[in-house]
């Protein structure tokens, strides 16, 4: 079985529950996915450095 995932991202925050001007993406992940998966797939969906993202908050 497969799961879909829709998430939001690239808007901005008007209030506490008002988030507009977003851009929207869904993932398809099968049910077996490990957490670690998950982000990685998050990520390369985003376009996010894993591995740069990583080093910058080893040093905060």
């Amino acid at each position: 079985m497969n799961i879909s995932i829709l998430f939001r991202h690239l808007g901005i925050w008007e209030s506490e529950v008002r988030y507009e001007r977003y851009k929207s993406d869904v993932i398809v992940v099968g049910e077996n996915i490990s957490f670690v998966n998950l982000i990685s797939t998050i990520a390369a969906e985003l376009n996010i450095d894993e591995l740069r993202k990583q080093l910058r908050s080893d040093t905060l």
